[in-house]
């Protein structure tokens, strides 16, 4: 400051007319502010820096060692994806009190700084860490002289941790307008959480902006965890990310790091972390004593690139959100605990539309933490915990059109049918408990499934309770269909489809449905084959039909006492033979068990 004071003093007494030196003192002065906001802003990066030193201090103590093989090693961070029995331990009051005083130093200078984006953006971060959610959002929406797009972007970031994902989105898309056009472009297009067959397709379409633009909204559409839910949380968890990556690039980290592209791409990949250990006897100056632990529920949303291309044969098991090999993990707010869902999922083609119908269920909690008695603190009160439980069933066009959809309300268990115009189709299944914050889900991407004139053509086989016995048409069935390809032995089972594509001649239709197990042991299957075993034959039924006697599609119902069969997998294979015409099939799986 002295060499500013010193070139006041010298304008103060200025010889020059003063058309010249109006100017110069208005420069000075300019200067001088600079010069302030420079010793502002350095004096709040000291005490920003200052209190994660002192926080390592109060962090829980690792006792197990880090002596383990790394899953993966992304720049100078060695990772693994496998939390074992890490769960967030409740902070410590010291911290409490050392992030109170920080926030309370950080406003005071950002009223002498009001244009400084770092001070607010520090400013935010510790209030979404400390869980103060609605101060977040009052900073971030009072930010002063602050650049316009990071407003927007610290907007963005409050309502998303708030859970207000529609809003969320809305604010980040005014940052992207606003902010510099190779970075929005760099935050758009996802890179480094998906896989190189996915950043590849993704990169060659960059060339052409209407390709670009539809395949990005197909992946972001595929990448939505829940349909049930408001907004897409995924989308917006990703340029939360980017912002959180913003705030965190020039700022001190519980690791002592300086901040690189490493912990960018950890950032981006995985989020920011939920929780700190320290190492037993580390000295507090060490780059190595904090260790970041993500959310324990995290899974890999992104679809891969096969789901993203005008393909068939992506199945469930592609869609599912899991921990294997992941590229990111995320664990939505509103149902970290996330479980596929494995119910029926039938098509019945009806020419230009097509019906789907689902089963669903609340899977039982299976994973990690579920049976342990500390606390799960990511199961607390969450965003629409006071919502009632639900379930629904969504039909959309491979670009993100949403063609039909059902919900019902006030459970968790049940059956949806859904009709949409013929074609490809996405079609996800989804059960969601808010106040548990559990949901499940079944999504898979179809290929077109058309009927022709005058061709046979079988629907999927449903799995009903015989009770359905009175249901004339599938809608009247579909409440009594089976939350899952599973029954008990001895229990009776019934099956409905429908025919479709006949009715434009008189003539006959000769069904042939038969039950066989197909989780035979190889060995088993061997010997079979070589007759040193003998081999079970299927139980079969066949009988004679008149075809409709109007084009259309028709409902048929079959109740199948079986005898008591062994607990295995079996398959129910329906032929449909016509004259003149290939035959027509369908197979449904089913489990026996001793017990649902």
């Amino acid at each position: 400051m002295g060499s500013v004071l010193v070139l006041l003093a010298w304008l103060q007494s200025c010889p020059a007319p003063a058309a010249v030196c109006e100017p110069a003192m208005s420069a000075a002065q300019s200067l001088a502010d600079t010069m302030d906001m420079v010793a502002v802003t350095s004096s709040a990066r000291k005490a920003q820096a200052n209190f994660e030193r002192q926080r390592i201090g109060y962090l829980p103590v690792n006792y197990d060692g880090f002596g383990g093989d790394c899953d993966e090693v992304i720049g100078r961070i060695c990772t693994t994806y496998s939390e074992g029995e890490w769960y967030p331990d409740v902070e410590h009051e010291e911290i409490v009190r050392m992030r109170r005083r920080l926030l309370q130093y950080l406003d005071s200078t950002q009223k002498l700084v009001p244009s400084s984006d770092w001070i607010l953006g520090q400013r935010v971060w510790y209030r979404v860490e400390a869980g103060d959610l609605g101060e977040a959002l009052m900073a971030a929406v009072t930010c002063g002289r602050a650049q316009p797009w990071w407003c927007s972007a610290l907007r963005g970031f409050a309502l998303h941790n708030a859970g207000d994902y529609r809003n969320a989105l809305g604010a980040f898309e005014e940052a992207l307008a606003r902010m510099d056009p190779d970075q929005a472009e760099q935050w758009r297009v996802p890179r480094w959480p998906v896989d190189s067959k996915t950043r590849d397709l993704l990169h060659d379409t960059q060339t052409e902006p209407g390709t670009a633009s539809t395949l990005l909204k197909r992946f972001w559409m595929l990448a939505d965890p829940l349909y049930l839910a408001p907004g897409n949380d995924r989308l917006t968890e990703h340029y939360a990310r980017w912002t959180a990556s913003q705030m965190r690039a020039t700022a001190r980290n519980p690791f002592l790091l300086g901040w690189g592209s490493d912990l960018s791409q950890l950032t981006i990949r995985n989020g920011w972390e939920m929780g700190w250990e320290r190492r037993l006897g580390s000295n507090s100056a060490s780059n190595a004593d904090a260790v970041g632990h993500m959310h324990p529920e995290g899974r890999d949303f992104m679809p891969p690139a096969e789901a993203l291309k005008d393909t068939d044969g992506v199945t469930v098991e592609d869609m599912r959100a899991d921990r294997k090999s992941p590229r990111s993990l995320y664990a939505p707010a509103y149902a970290p605990v996330f479980l596929p869902m494995e119910g029926q999922l039938a098509v019945f083609p009806r020419g230009l539309e097509t019906a789907v119908v689902a089963s669903h269920f609340l899977p039982e909690d299976t994973t990690f933490h579920s049976g342990h008695e500390h606390p799960l603190p990511w199961m607390e009160t969450g965003p629409y915990s006071d919502e009632p439980d639900r379930i629904g069933l969504f039909l959309l066009s491979p670009d993100g059109e949403l063609l039909d959809q059902s919900q019902k309300l006030g459970g968790t268990d049940g059956a949806l049918m859904v009709e949409a115009r013929t074609g490809p189709l996405v079609v996800s299944a989804e059960s969601w408990a808010p106040e548990r914050r559990r949901a499940g889900r079944m999504r898979i991407r179809m290929a077109e499934r058309r009927t022709l004139e005058d061709i046979a053509t079988l629907s999927d086989l449903l799995l009903l309770a015989p009770s359905a016995a009175s249901a004339k048409r599938l809608e009247q069935a579909v409440p009594h269909a089976l939350p899952q390809a599973r029954i008990l032995a001895g229990e009776p089972i019934a099956i409905g489809w429908e025919v479709s594509g006949l009715g434009f001649r008189p003539e006959t239709l000769r069904f042939r449905i038969s039950v066989e197990r197909i989780d035979q042991s190889v060995f088993r299957r061997i010997g079979q084959f070589l007759g040193l075993a003998s081999r079970p034959r299927p139980l079969e039924l066949s009988w004679d039909e008149a075809a409709p006697a109007v084009p259309g599609h028709e409902f048929h119902f079959l109740s199948l006492n079986l005898p008591s069969l062994d607990n295995g997998r079996y398959e129910i294979r329906l032929v449909l033979s016509t004259v003149g015409r290939s035959d027509a099939e369908s197979t449904a799986v089913f489990q026996v068990t001793g017990t649902r």
